[in-house]
């Protein structure tokens, strides 16, 4: 895509939305390693939840099967009747909640590991969002395959960009990146209008780094955020939109108008302000949401 951005700037997408299980997303990377640490544990189930947007059920679902674990999953009323139906066609337990509020969601979900338990099972519990080491673990080795990519290719990368909700997948993009090509600047571009403290993406991004036994550490120096379309993760904007239209038409690419859409606009914004430089090589990590598509057509 050298043509959008202008002044011989170089764009690619990493396609991590084609992971090749149910509808991909960034989810399929987490997952890899937390559920590989469910089945270490000798679990059989797993439960988890997501918001009515959330691409986190769906994934859940298609990769537990894989694994041969149980999916119970708790969602709010509210979430898209199409959803519902791909997650029966998976053959995942669902539960409904009145409201998207983290606190129920959260409560529900350890009410259905309790039952779980009474019933002789062993189930394991991922949060909303899948924040966890595994989630960090999972993009740090996203960026390894991505620089290696780049190397075969002859292909110089100046920045990595990301879409930023809970911040998980970013801390693991922003080690991963100053282990594997420190010269490479990697960004955030957070939906909402706030975004994880940089202290908290730091602790997260090295307790992986201890886990992998490396002596890069991660500082906030390290860390570039920018917000792009503040009103929310559940808010659609107009240059959200514009993104995800921007994107069919030129390039027959769908991104999701809630996250991966607005994350797209933040880069369009970045790119109108000097933010890259003519030339430079330039990474959007397509993190899916086809689910989210769907649902908003």
């Amino acid at each position: 895509m050298e043509t959008l951005l202008g002044d011989g700037k170089r764009l690619f997408l990493k396609r991590d939305d084609l992971c090749g299980i149910g509808f991909g997303g960034n989810k399929i990377r987490k997952l890899e390693y937390i559920l590989g640490d469910a089945l270490q544990q000798g679990c059989d189930a797993i439960v988890t939840c997501g918001g009515s947007q959330s691409n986190q059920p769906l994934a859940v679902a298609a990769c537990a099967n894989k694994a041969g674990l149980a999916a119970y999953l708790v969602l709010p009323q509210s979430t898209n009747p199409l959803i519902q139906s791909f997650l029966s066609l998976l053959g995942a337990s669902v539960y409904l909640t009145e409201s998207g509020d983290t606190g129920e969601l959260g409560r529900t979900m350890r009410r259905v590991q309790d039952a779980l338990r009474q019933k002789g099972h062993a189930p394991y519990l991922i949060s909303q969002g899948a924040v966890s080491l595994g989630g960090t673990l999972g993009y740090v080795a996203a960026m390894k395959e991505l620089f290696e990519q780049a190397r075969a290719a002859r292909f110089p990368i100046q920045h990595v960009l990301v879409c930023g909700a809970s911040g998980n997948t970013y801390a693991g993009v922003a080690l991963g990146t100053k282990m594997f090509s420190p010269s490479t600047r990697a960004t955030v571009i957070s939906i909402a209008g706030r975004f994880t403290h940089k202290t908290t993406l730091c602790r997260m991004a090295n307790e992986a780094a201890e886990k992998l036994d490396t002596d890069v550490r991660l500082t906030e120096d390290d860390l570039s955020v920018h917000f792009s379309c503040g009103r929310g993760a559940g808010a659609e904007t107009l240059k959200g939109r514009e993104a995800v239209q921007l994107m069919a038409q030129k390039e027959g690419i769908f991104l999701d108008p809630l996250f991966t859409g607005k994350a797209f606009a933040g880069l369009l914004d970045l790119n109108q302000q000097g933010y890259f430089q003519p030339g430079d090589g330039i990474v959007f990590i397509h993190t899916g949401g086809m689910g989210t598509l769907i649902s908003k057509l």
